[in-house]
């Protein structure tokens, strides 16, 4: 969305600032009031400057000379505002009182809008009825402070000190609010953070600031201030909100670990380790549509039944143990390796042709017949493998390439077992029909 130089005069008309910005966060545009109101950016601000620059300028001449280390981290936290602002909030800018307002637009920009309130209005709520404000402190359950135009606290009830473990014989008169929560952090980590987050939050106002306290405690302060300076602010004790946001995270955490491990579960081999079918041919099936080439290798042990019928079925599981793990030994990282049936396994090798397909499997059946069988049992002689495979390039038909491999594999069983043959695709499947 691109705001029209007619809104944008429209907008001049009624006093209000006006500056978009595109998904990027860079300036689009922006209107005379803007300039008026923020003047920092008279004759700096340029098409395509990055919000960050913006932020660099209004913070510059705003910030103390101690706060300006922290410039980064300020500007770091009004980006953070301008993604997520979902409701006005005020601030105190050249002496002027703004309510800041944020529109998102479909492409995933946003037009940020200021309007300079009424001063008059407001002053009739500002220092007039200061002491009536301060008597009426002590009826508010909640926690309340009044602070100056330096953000000293000048007034708190009760329920404010007993908010943040404020002994009842300590003053809190001129000290300021970051300097509070930083006394409760102090035993136990660095607060200077904290205070940088709490004083920048805090300028803001209606803008809820989240203030953690030690032992997972957290408080929850809105600010309002006059046109004078003068801050009203509001704390309320959201610990059991925040534990129960806490706890319902981690739950939902622990629910994805579950998930995932179920999910790996449902795709594992339970025997071996290895991928099962329904991965194999699910990964087959991706690796097919690729264009590059892709081979897939049939692994059957020779004998094997005659090996459960003599040994019984626990050396069986050790065998395939041992076969599953020589296999996935001598492939490349990024082949998959599965358990297909009971002495089966297919592996798929994406990006490798014939050629080097017949390299691995002569790798593989030499270092299978060449494994330490002895340590499964002492009677056991060497066992081998028959092998089949199948290459071609995508895209393929995973089912054919898969089923022309077994072909393969028990050409290679009725050819005398431990040995090697090769398929080529049927030419009718070596490509998908669109």
């Amino acid at each position: 969305m691109i705001v029209s130089r007619y809104l944008h005069d429209s907008l001049d008309m009624l006093g209000i600032a006006a500056c978009e910005y595109d998904a990027g966060l860079k300036a689009v545009g922006w209107n005379r009031t803007f300039l008026q109101l923020f003047p920092e950016h008279d004759g700096a601000i340029v098409q395509g400057e990055p919000y960050r620059d913006n932020l660099r300028r209004f913070y510059r001449g705003r910030l103390s000379a101690d706060e300006m280390p922290e410039i980064e981290r300020y500007i770091a936290e009004g980006v953070a505002r301008h993604d997520n602002q979902t409701q006005p909030f005020e601030f105190i800018h050249r002496g002027r009182l703004l309510r800041a307002s944020s529109l998102r637009d479909p492409d995933g920009g946003r037009v940020r809008m200021w309007q300079r309130l009424d001063a008059d209005a407001r002053a009739e709520t500002a220092l007039g009825v200061a002491l009536p404000v301060f008597d009426a402190l002590s009826f508010i359950p909640d926690g309340a402070t009044i602070l100056d135009a330096d953000d000293r606290i000048i007034a708190a009830n009760d329920a404010f000190r007993r908010l943040y473990d404020v002994a009842a014989d300590r003053a809190v008169v001129g000290i300021s609010l970051d300097e509070i929560i930083a006394e409760s952090w102090r035993a136990s980590s660095p607060a200077d953070a904290r205070r940088g987050t709490i004083r920048n939050g805090l300028r803001y106002d209606g803008a809820p600031v989240e203030v953690e306290l030690p032992g997972q405690r957290w408080r929850r302060v809105i600010a309002r201030h006059s046109v004078d300076g003068i801050g009203c602010f509001t704390h309320a004790d959201i610990t059991a909100a925040k534990r129960q946001q806490m706890e319902l995270l981690k739950t939902q955490e622990a629910l994805r670990q579950a998930n995932a491990e179920l999910a790996k579960l449902a795709e594992t081999d339970g025997l071996t380790g290895l991928a099962n079918h329904r991965r194999y041919m699910r990964f087959l099936a991706e690796q097919a549509t690729g264009t590059s080439a892709l081979t897939v290798m049939m692994i059957d042990a020779d004998h094997f039944k005659t090996v459960n019928d003599r040994f019984g079925h626990l050396v069986g599981d050790h065998c395939l143990k041992l076969i599953a793990s020589t296999i996935a030994e001598e492939v490349p990282a990024a082949a998959l390796v599965a358990r297909v049936g009971g002495e089966e396994f297919g592996v798929v090798l994406g990006g490798v042709g014939q050629a080097e397909a017949m390299r691995v499997a002569r790798a593989i059946r030499y270092a299978i017949a060449r494994a330490p069988w002895h340590v499964v049992h002492s009677e056991l002689g060497a066992t081998t493998v028959s092998i089949g495979i199948c290459s071609g390039y995508g895209p393929l038909d995973g089912d054919v390439l898969h089923a022309r491999a077994d072909d393969a594999l028990y050409a290679a069983k009725r050819n005398g077992r431990n040995r090697i043959e090769v398929l080529p695709m049927p030419v009718t499947a070596t490509r998908r029909s669109a």
